[in-house]
């Protein structure tokens, strides 16, 4: 499964989206999208096959983006 990560210059998850085909979900929209703004970044992430039936909320609240690796890591409990 692909989503799509907003995230801070930290990794932390500011927003997430799961990446379908609109016009399949009947959406009369061609394209949808995140706007970063400064010291944000937008991630296009395969997360695989083990999130998929996760929700998404729970992927934001127990992950975070390895900004060198730009992959989902998660959170460590200090």
């Amino acid at each position: 499964m692909k989503v799509t990560v907003l995230h801070d210059e930290h990794g932390h998850i500011l927003a997430i989206a799961k990446n379908v085909d609109l016009k399949k979900a009947g959406s009369k929209f061609v394209r949808v999208g995140m706007i970063p703004t400064s010291g944000q970044r937008v991630l296009e992430i395969d997360v695989g096959r083990e999130h998929e039936r996760k929700p998404l909320r729970e992927l934001h609240n127990e992950y975070r983006v390895d900004v060198a690796k730009s992959k989902l890591v998660r959170k460590t409990v200090p």
